[in-house]
């Protein structure tokens, strides 16, 4: 029990930027000119809001998870995907619990570590960089009496809510994509690891299609809500992609080399009792016994 609140504690620290820079420090206040129309879109509400993303990731890992635990006829009685590697000790943990829900634990502990290094990164970017968004001057709202437009204007000018301005602040990148992105593409290599039946050879592919065209669509529509510019949304995708990608090559064992499965029919014939046959020479003329 010692080692597995051990290995679970492993995800907190790359948490701690992340928890940090949002609840600590500020952004950095980037100033801005009065002809940059990259900034002079109008505010509009999220198409895609945190809780709908949530819900569909959410959902979306139940599922598949259940998917890849169902048992088929080809396995044993009672027996899923994920326990039938347990079973023929393909898939196995030293903890001192169940192995079937430690192969489990193992699958969540490696996705909550990936999301939170990828959440890290993104809020690292957004917090040093202070890109602002394309609806920063419709969130900003300021005060033209006070601003000298033939310059570089870096006063605090915004009449706006300090909240919404400070969140106008964090442009690049793309948190949305960023995160959609990897948790797609973490549940697209689960799926080609777990769905390894022979009536799933279509399936897998269109699963894993839906998966990144959902991340996909998310992060156009940061562009079509003006919340990014292309360019944030291009470099959460691609983060988000290779965050995933690398905590499933060197973290995760979906894809390492298991022990050859148990052949019981090679001990039957290694078990099976050998016929010694003797034999008997009497001399010449004499026959064979």
């Amino acid at each position: 029990r010692l080692r597995r609140w051990r290995e679970w504690a492993g995800a907190r620290p790359a948490a701690l930027p992340c928890a940090i820079l949002t609840f600590v420090n500020t952004p950095y206040k980037r100033g801005f000119y009065c002809g940059d129309d990259s900034i002079r879109y109008p505010y509009r509400p999220d198409t895609i809001t945190h809780g709908l993303m949530a819900g569909v990731i959410i959902t979306a890992t139940v599922i598949l998870v259940r998917l890849g635990t169902l048992k088929t006829p080809l396995l044993p009685a009672g027996v899923g995907r994920e326990a039938y590697l347990v079973y023929t000790d393909r898939l196995y943990s030293r903890s001192d619990f169940n192995n079937y829900l430690a192969a489990l634990y193992k699958v969540v502990g490696t996705f909550l570590f990936g999301a939170a290094v990828s959440q890290s990164l993104t809020d690292l970017a957004k917090y040093m960089t202070g890109r602002l968004r394309p609806n920063f001057l419709a969130v900003c709202d300021p005060d033209w009496s006070r601003v000298n437009c033939s310059a570089y204007v870096q006063v605090e000018v915004c009449r706006g809510s300090s909240a919404n301005v400070t969140e106008s602040r964090l442009s690049f990148y793309s948190g949305h994509s960023s995160f959609g992105m990897y948790c797609m593409v973490f549940l697209a290599l689960y799926v080609q690891a777990r769905l390894c039946w022979k009536w799933a050879r279509l399936l897998r592919p269109t699963v894993q299609f839906f998966l990144v065209a959902f991340a996909l669509y998310v992060g156009y529509t940061r562009v079509s809500d003006h919340k990014h510019h292309w360019s944030d949304v291009l470099v959460g995708l691609l983060q988000g992609a290779l965050v995933a990608s690398l905590t499933v090559r060197y973290i995760s064992d979906f894809f390492k080399a298991r022990p050859p499965q148990h052949c019981p029919e090679e001990e039957d014939l290694e078990r099976k009792p050998s016929l010694s046959l003797t034999l008997r020479v009497h001399g010449p003329g004499r026959p064979l016994t």
